[in-house]
């Protein structure tokens, strides 16, 4: 069971990294398309959500060591990290236009 959660936390730290490139790469091409980088937010939360609940079941079923629980805790913290900042990135208007509220 141990070889299992380890294999769902590196898969996980994958999707992680995975989510992070698409959403940076979302947020960079976003003057040609404001609205993918929110669509993309709203995909991509989804799979993060399962990338750090997925090695949860094999977690509770062996009498793991500290280090797999502290791995999928970092794993965890890393999802979260990755989609308040790509939710911040949403709020933040383009390059080149101004704020609301301002002309």
């Amino acid at each position: 069971m141990e070889v299992l959660a380890w294999t769902l936390i590196d898969l996980g730290a994958l999707v992680l990294a995975a989510c992070a490139v698409h959403l940076r790469r979302r947020h960079r091409d976003r003057d040609d398309d404001v609205s993918g980088l929110a669509r993309s937010v709203h995909r991509t939360a989804p799979v993060l959500l399962v990338a750090t609940l997925l090695p949860v079941p094999a977690l509770l079923a062996g009498g793991l060591s500290a280090a797999a629980w502290g791995a999928w805790g970092a794993l965890t913290m890393g999802a979260a990290l990755v989609y308040a900042v790509a939710d911040t990135w949403r709020d933040i208007p383009p390059h080149g236009s101004a704020p609301p509220g301002q002309t």
